[in-house]
C-alpha cells in the first residue's frame, strides 16, 4: 500500500490539478491523525457515517471545505489556501472529484513510518528528496535552525525526529516559497503533533536577497537547505555566508 492519495489527472478539470494535489496531500495527513487518534474520526469513519447523517444537500466539496477549515483553526499551514496560493479554490473542485479522493483513502498506508510518508509526500508535491541528511550536525535544545526555501521542512523533520528534546516551534524556523513547500511544512507539522505551524513561512527566493528582510534580521545558530547541485537556490560562499555570518549553513 502507499502511503500517499495519488489523483488521477483524467479525474479533474486542467485548473482543478493543483488544488486536487493539494487536497489529496491533506486528506492523507488528516487521516493519519484520525488513525493515532489526534483528532476524532471523521474522514476515516466508517462510510464517513456522521457525515452521511448530517449531509443534507451538501457535497463532498463542501464537506472537504468543512474539514480543512476546522483543521486550519489550529493549522492554517497548511489548510488555509489564502496563506499558500491563489489558486488553490476549493470551488474549483468538483463534487465528483472529491468524493473519488475520499473513496480512495482506504486503499492508502496510514501506518507507515514518519521518513518514509513525509518522503512520498515530497515527491507527490514535487519536491527533491535527495537530501544527504546524515551531514546535518547535533543541534542542541537551545539553538535556532533556519531551513532554506526548497526542501519545505524534510530537514527539521529528520533532527526532530533523531534529536531528542527538539521541536519546530522551539528550534527552527522553515522558510517556503511555494504552495508545495508551504503544504509539506504543514504536512511535518501535523505528523510530530506540532501544536502549530507558525514555524513556517512564506519567503520569496529573492526576499533573501534583501539585507533588511526579516530573517535577515534574526540570529540562527545554523541555516541548512538544499545543496545547488541537487537545485538549491542559493551557494554558501557567494551568499550564505555573507547573509548569516554568525550561522554554520550546510547544504546538503
Amino acid at each position: 500500500m502507499a502511503a500517499t492519495l495519488v489523483v488521477d489527472p483524467a479525474a479533474v478539470a486542467d485548473d482543478a490539478r493543483d488544488v486536487a494535489l493539494w487536497a489529496s496531500a491533506l486528506f492523507v495527513a488528516l487521516a493519519r491523525e484520525e488513525a493515532v487518534g489526534r483528532r476524532a474520526e471523521r474522514i476515516t469513519e466508517p462510510g464517513l457515517g456522521t457525515w452521511a447523517r448530517f449531509r443534507g444537500r451538501l457535497t463532498a466539496t463542501d464537506f472537504v471545505d468543512l474539514l480543512f477549515e476546522d483543521a486550519a483553526v489550529l493549522h492554517r499551514v497548511p489548510f488555509d489556501p489564502s496563506l499558500l496560493d491563489a489558486t488553490l479554490r476549493l470551488d474549483r473542485l468538483s463534487a465528483g472529484a472529491a468524493d473519488a479522493l475520499l473513496k480512495a483513502l482506504p486503499g492508502v498506508d496510514l501506518k507507515s513510518a514518519g521518513p518514509e510518508y513525509v518522503a512520498e509526500q515530497a515527491r507527490l508535491l514535487g519536491l527533491t528528496t535527495r537530501l544527504a541528511r546524515s551531514e546535518l550536525h547535533v543541534v542542541k535544545t537551545h539553538q535556532k535552525v533556519l531551513e532554506l526555501p526548497g526542501t519545505g521542512g524534510q530537514l527539521a523533520h529528520h533532527l526532530v525526529s533523531t534529536q531528542k528534546d527538539l521541536t519546530l516551534q522551539d528550534n527552527f524556523t522553515v522558510a517556503c516559497s511555494s504552495w508545495q513547500e508551504l503544504t509539506l511544512a504543514g504536512i511535518v507539522a501535523l505528523e510530530r503533533g506540532a501544536p502549530n505551524s507558525e514555524f513556517a513561512t512564506k519567503v520569496g527566493i529573492d526576499d533573501l536577497r534583501d539585507s533588511k528582510h526579516a530573517l535577515r534580521q534574526r540570529s540562527f545558530d545554523f541555516v541548512v537547505g538544499l545543496h545547488p547541485d541537487k537545485g538549491g537556490h542559493f551557494r554558501i560562499e557567494d551568499q550564505l555566508a555573507i547573509w548569516f555570518p554568525n550561522a554554520k549553513v550546510l547544504l546538503v
